[in-house]
């Protein structure tokens, strides 16, 4: 006869539930640490990629001595027709490693050619994705246009040049330089990537040297990746689109004003005004911003709009100090 207690075998009931409760609090504590390490890679990979923007822009700058129009509004120089141009994510490709894609372009046409046989631009152009032109986080990749024949299946980009301070009847914006207001932008050339259109005699030529403010306190590019509101759900254009006017939605594909505060729900598209949209992203607190001296920076949105607004501007003549 044996003496002695049996071997056991097996978790009891109790010991299981303890072990399974550990494992769900480490994994809860695990989950949010996971989030912040992937989402700090992604913005990390989105300054990543705004640095190889703005290389692109110095590079074209030192290649043709001013730099890229951000967005032409029309090619024909007697403005009897209207060519809506290209954007400047186009004119920078052959200098981020784009080339191939750029010989293809033609930049006497309009963004669109869908009467061309064979087609040109957008769709041919439009349609291709560059990755460094998206935000990992980004929500939207397609234009949101993409079933109108004039930006069929385009996709949209996440990064766009700077024309200046933007204007509002219902925002009210003070030059700290001058006390007064901001002249509109796309008549003098305030933002380092404008509007350009030759009919209207809008100056066409910005240089490194015209930007009195200093390269280093104004902003050249910016982040917009966060999902609009659904409706009316056309916030995000072509990356190749220049100024259309004559589209609806109206204005500018790759270039934006800086008038609304940074993730500011104001400054989604409502059916008014393409070119004051405001810079936002769906990295925490802000977003990345490259300056014009080609350095990267991410600007929280509490930055004080003043001072905000004063950075898009070449010769405000502010005196300010970008946190």
């Amino acid at each position: 006869m044996r003496s002695g207690k049996l071997a056991r075998t097996a978790f009891t009931l109790i010991e299981l539930l303890v072990v399974i409760s550990i494992i769900a609090v480490l994994i809860g504590l695990l989950l949010p640490a996971v989030q912040k390490v992937r989402e700090a890679a992604a913005r990390m990979s989105c300054s990543n990629n705004l640095k190889q923007c703005a290389l692109g822009v110095h590079i074209y700058h030192d290649s043709n001595q001013k730099l890229p129009p951000g967005a032409q509004m029309n090619l024909d120089a007697t403005g009897s027709t209207n060519v809506p141009g290209t954007s400047w994510l186009v004119f920078i490709l052959p200098y981020v490693e784009q080339k191939n894609l750029f010989d293809r372009y033609v930049t006497t046409s309009a963004y669109y050619t869908v009467s061309v046989t064979p087609a040109v631009n957008n769709p041919a152009i439009g349609q291709q994705r560059v990755p460094i032109y998206y935000c990992p986080s980004g929500a939207k990749v397609l234009s949101a246009n993409s079933a109108l024949a004039t930006e069929q299946n385009a996709n949209t980009t996440h990064y766009y040049g700077i024309m200046g301070a933007g204007l509002s009847t219902t925002y009210a914006v003070t030059n700290p330089g001058t006390n007064g207001a901001y002249a509109t932008p796309q008549q003098n050339g305030m933002g380092m990537l404008i509007c350009t259109q030759p009919s209207f005699g809008i100056q066409g030529v910005v240089t490194l040297s015209d930007v009195n403010d200093g390269t280093s306190n104004t902003i050249m590019v910016g982040e917009r990746s966060m999902n609009p509101p659904p409706s009316p759900g056309n916030d995000y254009l072509s990356w190749v689109r220049g100024n259309d006017w004559t589209a609806n939605p109206a204005g500018s594909g790759a270039t934006k004003n800086i008038l609304y505060g940074i993730n500011s729900s104001a400054g989604f598209y409502s059916g008014s005004n393409m070119n004051d949209l405001s810079m936002n992203s769906n990295h925490i607190g802000g977003a990345n911003f490259a300056l014009g001296d080609g350095s990267v920076r991410f600007i929280n949105q509490s930055i004080d709009q003043s001072t905000y607004i004063a950075a898009a501007t070449i010769n405000g003549k502010e005196a300010i100090q970008l946190p």
